[in-house]
């Protein structure tokens, strides 16, 4: 049904009615499921019952390989520390491949089956492997075989989704010395969303602008610094550059939670794939795998997800599954869809709605596919093959237009070919990816009074790729790993309109497509990284990097109507001029105006890390980064909406220079193991930094002709914009019970001023995305009944901000572009009925607070109190 033919509202609320129906409906079934019987498991051998920790589900992709690899490997996706027998000696041994969802006693057990190899747990936390292996404690054969000392130290693994740290952060983040944070697919299990920004709220440093609440993409704010790709957003890899200029942010990210395995924040520079023209780090999208979804011992698997809830949450559900077809082929394939209709926001608390007529929000219809094929054509290399596909339609509706509807349909395909080549070699470890992008924006413009409707299309189209190369060499100092490649892309953005007055008067294209140009961005960037590493106690990092990058386009320049007025053609004695000459208007004009732009420069990095004792790693970090200007930076042209008045006119600034930032880091992570009891885990990540910002990039005036002198254009503002803050994320997880939280501070004084013709002048832009200086989160729940019931709560504090820089510093945007702050409670649980089905229940702005968000603004108050109840299948 056409979004345009009736109110969202309507559609939402009668197709909202009979998801709950079928929700309900499913619980049944789930009930049914967790009688005594159903879904019974039969017990492995050599299994005790299982408790926090070596009973928690996590998730395993280790290759087969040699016993003492394959062991370090569980020991970063597992955190479970291996310790071998006494006087165990042996030889080597190949052990089983271990992918999927399971305990680490399952994924153990796996390892090892059909070696012989005796183990067993020895608390939660660890096992020991060598030991002669017993059955209800009585001991088998002596035809074990038996180990030589392995000497396990764990490192940075990226496969692990999840783990025991602050909502369901894994190890390997505690295993990192930068500020890394990553949103697990175990959070985004318990928390159902509305749209993906909310996945955001509880990470530290970061914030998502929620100032069109109305449209569903998502628009990361990193300690400051969001839009014009200064944050790298990808999925899978593959960049997602899209940007529409508007009143507020621009680049917007569409991909919905269905599908996400997790989300890799990264707030600082890098010099390795990924790092090219961003200037404050980025976010990665990763999207489910087949070992996700097929159990060990099985050939396939499959999910389903039906969520529903009140306040207009009327449906989402998903389906997904997976079957592996040989040892090295497998596919996957997925499909969600979502409603959500036009929620009430809070009643209680301070009103920051001060608009007298806000925008509604109508609420959206998302559907998305997910197309994978994972394959091994040679025990050494992998070939992974993607299509990620987001399909939107939603409707802005401006209360200052009178409630006219503009409806949005977004189309967002993501392409990814990923190739890894790792033989028996340290000096190869190579990996090549391959990425396309497509994100179209089409909007049917109501017809206004002051002109009539239009179809207006924003597109980015986005290529590019990537290899880099490992080698390792053992020095007689250090080990040293050196890392090196290239990566390249290239931006091709396309912005076009039609309609009944285009046709009459083309120059009407212009200002219905507002500041949005085309052209092409090529960026080509090479790298190296060194890592010394001595002994295990320090490790030093170094890193350059080299951007080059080209920007051409061809915008329309709109001269606006002036008068010349006339001269003096009559003096009398005194002074006074007794007569002028008539005079003179000249009609607007257009003409075209070419934008070509090249540059490059370097971004070194240096890190060191130090171990002093195991569990604690203390880190420092220094980073320089480079963001050349967008598309939309340089070939911005054309005019406000509907106007051609001076004033609204926009041309492209030949002069305008590339960011370039410096970012100073120091931190530690905190990574132990039954610290007050057996099997509990502590995990923390605090960090300090500072950043200053040359070249910050705003909206100004300039002259491009003697008679115009207020062009609006994007400017390099002078000085430099400072950044400070600290950030902390925390957890202990007892087993019965666990607590966690994060914390940030962030101090931005952002540059105002920018030199013009010689003469310093005030930024014109509206900079919307001044995030609140402190935000908390604190989470904590209790487990029951062999921990199938979990009971949470959450509270969320995120403090005042001040949206305000430049021209709106003054004026009626002032009290629409400030927030208060503001407390949020929430509270939510899950049962699993059997391990393959789990029902969540969620309710969060429990006290019905009304609120704006933090990078919002008034006329878009968020979700008053709104409960959701889940099931999750498992096949």
């Amino acid at each position: 049904m056409a979004l345009g033919t009736v109110r969202k509202n309507e559609v939402f609320r009668s197709r909202g009615k009979a998801s709950s129906v079928l929700l309900w409906s499913l619980a049944a079934i789930a009930v049914f499921c967790g009688m005594p019987g159903a879904g019974a498991q039969t017990a492995a051998s050599n299994q005790a019952p299982q408790i926090a920790g070596q009973g928690e589900v996590r998730e395993f992709n280790i290759p087969a390989q040699p016993l003492a690899s394959a062991l370090a490997t569980f020991n970063r996706q597992s955190g479970i520390q291996i310790t071998q027998a006494s006087g165990a000696t042996a030889r080597n041994i190949a052990v089983n491949a271990v992918r999927g969802s399971m305990t680490p006693r399952q994924a153990l057990a796996e390892i090892l089956s059909g070696t012989g190899i005796p183990y067993h747990f020895t608390s939660n936390r660890a096992a020991v492997i060598g030991a002669q292996q017993t059955v209800n404690g009585i001991a088998t054969d002596d035809s074990s075989t038996t180990l030589a000392p392995i000497i396990i130290t764990a490192k940075t693994n990226r496969n692990a989704a999840s783990g025991p740290g602050y909502q369901g952060t894994p190890d390997w983040v505690y295993e990192t010395p930068s500020s890394v944070s990553v949103i697990s697919r175990e959070a985004i299990q318990n928390a159902p969303t509305r749209t993906t920004r909310e996945l955001f709220s509880g990470v530290a440093g970061v914030n998502v602008s929620s100032d069109n609440a109305q449209n569903p993409g998502t628009n990361v704010n990193i300690r400051g610094l969001q839009d014009q790709t200064r944050i790298n957003t990808m999925i899978d890899g593959a960049r997602q550059n899209f940007q529409r200029s508007a009143h507020g942010s621009s680049g917007q990210t569409y991909i919905d939670p269905s599908f996400i395995r997790e989300v890799d924040i990264e707030k600082s520079g890098s010099s390795g794939v990924g790092g090219a023209a961003t200037l404050g780090g980025s976010v990665n999208y990763r999207t489910l795998t087949a070992d996700d979804l097929i159990e060990p011992g099985r050939d396939w698997g499959a999910e389903l997800d039906v969520t529903t809830g009140t306040n207009a949450y009327h449906f989402a559900g998903s389906g997904s599954a997976a079957v592996r077809l040989s040892d090295s082929f497998s596919i996957l394939g997925g499909i969600s869809y979502k409603n959500i209709g036009e929620y009430e926001p809070g009643e209680h608390g301070a009103n920051y709605n001060t608009v007298a007529n806000p925008n509604t929000i109508d609420g959206s219809q998302v559907w998305s596919g997910l197309l994978k094929a994972e394959m091994a054509p040679t025990d050494d290399a992998t070939l992974d093959l993607s299509w990620l596909r987001y399909k939107s339609e939603f409707i802005y509706s401006a209360a200052s237009e009178g409630g006219l509807d503009d409806i949005n349909d977004i189309t967002n395909d993501t392409v990814t070919a990923t190739f890894g080549w790792d033989p028996d070699s340290e000096l190869i470890d190579l990996k090549a990816r391959l990425w396309y992008n497509r994100t179209q924006d089409q909007e049917d413009r109501a017809a206004r009074p002051a002109y009539g409707a239009a179809s207006v299309t924003y597109e980015m189209q986005g290529i590019g790729g990537s290899l880099e190369n490992t080698s390792r060499f053992t020095l007689p100092f250090a080990d040293l790993a050196l890392n090196y490649g290239i990566e390249a892309f290239r931006d091709d953005g396309d912005t076009s309109a039609s309609g009944d007055l285009i046709d009459d008067d083309p120059w009407a294209a212009w200002w219905y497509q507002g500041a949005n140009g085309s052209g092409t961005r090529d960026v080509v960037s090479g790298f190296a990284n060194a890592k010394f590493e001595h002994d295990t106690w320090l490790t030093v990092d170094a890193g350059i990097r080299y951007d080059h990058y080209k920007i051409s386009g061809t915008t329309g320049v709109i001269t606006p109507a002036r008068t010349i007025p006339g001269v003096c053609i009559l003096w009398r004695p005194n002074g006074a001029c007794a007569r002028y000459s008539n005079s003179t208007t000249i009609p607007a004009s257009l003409s075209e105006v070419d934008a070509d732009l090249s540059g490059g420069g370097f971004s070194p990095t240096f890190g060191v890390t130090v171990t002093p004792t195991d569990g604690l790693q203390l880190f420092t970090k220094y980073s320089h980064s480079y963001r050349p200007p967008t598309i939309t930076e340089a070939v911005i042209g054309g005019s406000h909406v509907g106007s051609y008045s001076a004033g609204t006119v926009f041309a492209p600034n030949p002069s305008i220079e590339p960011e370039e930032a410096d970012t100073f880091e120091i931190g530690a992570n905190f990574k132990y193991d039954d610290v007050f009891q057996s099997g509990d885990a502590l995990r923390m990540k605090v960090v300090a930094f500072y950043r200053e910002v040359d070249n910050y990039i705003a909206m100004g005036q300039i002259d491009l002709s003697a008679n115009q002198t207020d062009y609006l254009a994007y400017v390099n503002l002078d000085g430099k914009t400072p950044m400070k803050g600290v950030e902390l994320e925390a957890s202990y997880d007892g087993g019965r019970y666990y607590i966690g939280g994060s914390f940030s501070y962030l101090d931005a004084d952002y540059a105002t001023n920018y030199t013009y013709n010689g003469t310093s002048n005030l930024t014109t832009s509206y900079i919307l995305f001044v995030p609140p200086k402190t935000k908390f989160t604190l989470d904590g729940g209790v487990r029951f009944f062999e921990e199938k019931l979990t009971l949470g709560g959450r509270v969320t504090h995120v403090g005042a901000a001040d949206g305000n820089i430049g021209g709106s510093l003054s004026g009626a945007l002032v009290s629409t572009w400030q927030s208060g702050d503001y407390t949020l409670y929430d509270i939510y649980g899950s049962y699993k009925f059997n391990p393959k089905t789990t029902l969540r229940f969620a309710v969060n702005n429990v006290t019905n607070v009304r609120y704006m968000p933090a990078l919002g603004q008034t006329s878009y108050p968020a979700p008053g109190r709104t409960a959701t109840v889940s099931l999750n299948f498992k096949f």
